[in-house]
């Protein structure tokens, strides 16, 4: 059981996007994306011209469409950004398995976009969603920002590293029952 869903065939290679190729895909012929000529038009025009990094990607905030509440951040190709436009769905790109992948495929824990925003200059998305399940965390909590850094410490003079706080101790789901034994994403 895959934890991700990629757009490729199982055993397929990913695209090199590390190693600086262009990944073609089939989204790559769609084109709702329009170039990006002037500063004034990237700012103030009414075309989409998002700023893809090196790698091909933009980070894309992921918030609670009701409540605010940041819920993940994660990363889009020009594919993901064009299947997430397309489906209403949340489609990222894994830069851990360098794979495509739609939110909620294996778990059952689809975001439904409410609502999606690009900021000013056009290098980050925000999507505003509804979550099937109400947990979007693959460690089972509601978010994935459930533990809070100290701040106003003296770097310093701290010992060690510093204590987090959890600030959701309830799990929403137990990961071992919807995922299994998939391999994790989290990289050392």
């Amino acid at each position: 059981m895959a934890r991700y869903n990629s757009s490729r065939p199982p055993g397929a290679a990913g695209p090199a996007v590390a190693a600086g190729i262009r990944h073609e895909s089939r989204m790559d012929n769609i084109r709702i994306f329009g170039s990006r000529r002037s500063i004034e038009q990237v700012e103030e025009g009414h075309e989409l011209a998002p700023r893809f990094d090196e790698h091909g990607l933009i980070p894309a905030v992921t918030t609670d469409h009701a409540s605010g509440e940041l819920l993940m951040v994660g990363y889009m190709n020009r594919e993901a950004l064009a299947r997430t436009i397309e489906t209403g769905e949340a489609h990222y790109f894994s830069r851990s398995r360098q794979v495509l992948w739609h939110k909620g495929a294996t778990s059952g824990l689809v975001q439904k976009v409410r609502a999606l925003l690009i900021d000013d200059d056009q290098d980050c998305v925000w999507l505003r969603v509804e979550t099937a399940g109400g947990a979007n965390c693959h460690v089972g909590y509601r978010s994935c920002f459930y533990r809070e850094i100290p701040v106003g410490v003296a770097v310093g003079a701290a010992s060690g590293p510093l204590p987090l706080t959890f600030t959701t101790t309830e799990k929403v789901f137990d990961p071992k029952e919807v995922y299994g034994d998939a391999p994790n994403p989290t990289q050392l």
